[in-house]
């Protein structure tokens, strides 16, 4: 009869999938480029969840360049 020797299981992680950032997956920080932090990107994101956001500037130079934003 052979005893095994317990074994050590995996450490469990104190993060649960809710505490991972959608965005950019950042679990203790998000990265720069992240809707987060950057106002930037976090603008871009607004534009497109509703053009309303858009700039009157940003609006003229996308209608120069021929982008049609519809509903």
């Amino acid at each position: 009869m052979s005893i095994l020797p317990p074994t050590e299981s995996a450490p469990k992680s104190q993060y649960t999938q809710g505490s991972i950032c959608g965005h950019c997956s950042g679990v203790t920080s998000h990265e720069t480029w992240c809707i987060t932090r950057n106002t930037l990107v976090r603008y871009a994101f607004a534009i497109l969840l509703n053009s309303r956001h858009l700039t009157l500037a940003d609006e003229l130079i996308l209608h120069a360049l021929g982008v049609e934003w519809t509903s």
